[in-house]
């Protein structure tokens, strides 16, 4: 019986792999995910300028629309404020017409705090006087850099793991413009 030969290593393609088998197929595959990573930047970089230009093109007209929307809805709040009695039924808030409703509502009650450590400082106070529990919420959170920090005196509580895994990457350096349409790694 005749002892067969060594097959080579061969590329392996399949629609999501492709099968390295030397240090120069390495370089290359390097070098084609730069081509790469250029083509996108160049492809993101032109997308965003497209954006930016449309955008430019439109801020003329949504001014002008914006700016007569405002006019025309403060000519109808001022004639719906003098006019109000007419306009909408004894006991409702607003008046639906074929073409859109107008009206007035009122918002939830809302609450703006300045100088916010001596407002809490005074609540603390008031709370304690009138023995109230609910002006003030205390928000407790885990410090996830605290644990990192003192790993060893927490590791065997229940509920906590640390992970550090080792991560794989590529950095090619960057393919100028003028190499993206070749296919193998420039001697």
């Amino acid at each position: 019986m005749k002892a067969m030969a060594k097959q080579p290593n061969r590329r392996v393609k399949s629609d999501d792999m492709l099968s390295v088998s030397s240090s120069e197929e390495l370089e290359q595959t390097i070098f084609r995910i730069g081509q790469l990573q250029t083509e996108l930047e160049i492809a993101t970089a032109h997308t965003n300028q497209t954006i930016e230009d449309a955008k430019a093109s439109l801020k003329d007209k949504t001014t002008a629309i914006n700016n007569e929307i405002k006019v025309l809805s403060k000519s109808a709040q001022i004639f719906f404020t003098a006019n109000q009695q007419d306009i909408v039924p004894a006991g409702k808030k607003s008046r639906v017409f074929d073409v859109g409703e107008i009206g007035t509502r009122t918002p939830p009650l809302s609450v703006t705090v300045k100088n916010g450590q001596d407002v809490i400082e005074a609540l603390k106070k008031l709370q304690e006087q009138l023995k109230l529990s609910d002006l003030l919420s205390v928000k407790t959170s885990v410090n996830k850099p605290g644990l990192i920090k003192h790993r060893e005196k927490i590791k065997d509580i229940p509920g906590i793991t640390f992970n550090q895994k080792e991560q794989f990457f590529i950095k090619p350096v960057h393919v100028p413009i003028e190499h993206l349409n070749e296919t193998e790694q420039p001697a």
